[in-house]
């Protein structure tokens, strides 16, 4: 055999098992690239999911939490045929719906003000999965702006709601200033707020009432006190008469003789 020969016959495998290697990580990189956008928008949905459970706990827009339930719907499918993940099951929104369409009560007071920023953060993760939609045309631009608008709305009305709350919970403490405090975060985020809606003044009348009637109330507390002083010193005049009305003691010994 030639030299030539001989190169050809060691460089051609070589050759191919080193294109072959090339080619099977290639695939094995684009696996993993698929696998990783497929756990990230696994984890979009899952946030989304986490976000429409505590809209559903605060909120009785059904309309609205169904057209986010078949987002998230839509995410886990798009994962699933980016990556089929074994460990992972299919989506299942059939407790979602059937929790839906048994329309429980909602909660008008949020339970602390970490929870109140726990909602705009939520609030906000809703908002940004329903612009794609309206961008695809799933949602009309005017359904966007309706649902964008309650939103706003609801976190406005369940701030000021927990907000007099929380005031209302400290005036029957007689922690005055402290009550006074969460009326004016109250009023103010009314006032402040660009939002218009129809009871908004007399909410904002609402509460200025509330707060005038933390000193008022003070004030009459203070009526008790005086009567008790008033009674203290009677009694005090009483003593120093006899069963006469007649003026006792040895004072009074004197300035009759």
């Amino acid at each position: 055999m030639s030299t030539i020969g001989l190169v050809m016959a060691i460089a051609v495998p070589l050759a191919l098992i080193l294109l072959a290697g090339v080619f099977y990580n290639r695939r094995v990189q684009a696996r993993q690239v698929k696998a990783h956008q497929a756990r990230v928008v696994r984890q979009k949905a899952a946030d989304l999911l986490e976000s429409l459970e505590f809209l559903m706990q605060i909120d009785d827009h059904r309309i609205l939490q169904k057209t986010v339930l078949e987002r998230i719907a839509d995410m886990y499918q798009r994962a699933d045929q980016m990556f089929a993940d074994s460990s992972v099951g299919p989506f299942d929104m059939a407790p979602y719906v059937a929790k839906l369409e048994a329309d429980e009560p909602v909660r008008k007071i949020l339970k602390s003000d970490r929870e109140m920023s726990y909602g705009r953060r939520q609030c906000s993760n809703i908002l940004k999965a329903l612009a794609p939609m309206a961008k695809t045309k799933q949602i009309t631009d005017a359904e966007f702006q309706e649902y964008k608008r309650h939103l706003r709305l609801l976190l406005l009305d369940r701030e000021v709601s927990t907000f007099i709350h929380q005031g209302d919970a400290a005036a029957a403490k007689r922690d005055i200033a402290t009550a006074a405090n969460y009326f004016k975060a109250a009023r103010k985020l009314l006032i402040e707020t660009d939002l218009q809606f129809q009871d908004k003044n007399a909410r904002v009348k609402l509460i200025a009432e509330k707060n005038a009637a933390l000193y008022k109330d003070g004030a009459e507390e203070e009526a008790p006190k005086e009567d008790l002083l008033s009674k203290a010193l009677a009694r005090e005049e009483e003593s120093k008469t006899n069963e006469f009305g007649m003026p006792s003691g040895p004072e009074s010994e004197k300035k009759r003789f």
